[in-house]
């Protein structure tokens, strides 16, 4: 495995840990501290595309329109599972990130960033799409803006990445990786 150097690295998406290493995970307005028992990819394929104007119950997006922000269903976990994922639009929209449902991701005090088909065209690896997921009932939300003056009937999304499961730690190890699982 290539060295790691830090948890938004520009290259190949890559674990942050290995089996048996610490972790300490922003969720929920604190630090929370897990070992990883396991850790398997997740590949970029067809069952982690979202079509969202399906998804919303739709069956076009309006001309500049939006599709309010919603659960990604398949991206649900279980208790002390953890997700590490990178994404990208597959059409021409943009994805709004929201983790968890009130909390935007990519976000400074005056605006949230959103990532575009044209988002590889400086970021090759998708590095600064990166986000991640941990744990049931604290689920990523995602919007969906058509930035275009036309109708549109199709809005997918790929995503991919790594799962992990963790055991919670009682104490605080004396060496782990920070990751923020929502934003701040």
């Amino acid at each position: 495995m290539p060295e790691l150097s830090g948890i938004y690295d520009s290259g190949p998406i890559q674990p942050v840990i290995k089996i048996g290493e610490n972790l300490s995970i922003w969720t929920q307005g604190k630090w929370d501290y897990y070992k990883a028992k396991f850790i398997e990819p997740i590949p970029r394929s067809s069952p982690m595309i979202l079509e969202a104007i399906t998804a919303s119950g739709a069956v076009i997006l309006a001309a500049n329109g939006t599709i309010t922000k919603r659960v990604v269903a398949f991206l649900a976990l279980n208790d002390k599972e953890f997700l590490h994922l990178r994404w990208e639009p597959l059409d021409d929209v943009e994805g709004v990130l929201w983790e968890q449902a009130g909390t935007g991701r990519f976000i400074t005090r005056s605006v949230q960033a959103r990532v575009t088909r044209f988002t590889a065209a400086r970021d090759p690896y998708l590095s600064s799409t990166t986000f991640f997921i941990l744990g049931m009932n604290r689920d990523m939300n995602l919007e969906v803006r058509n930035p275009n003056p036309v109708v549109i009937a199709v809005a997918r999304f790929v995503f991919w990445g790594y799962r992990y499961l963790l055991d919670v730690l009682p104490t605080t190890p004396p060496v782990y990786t920070s990751i923020p699982a929502e934003g701040m």
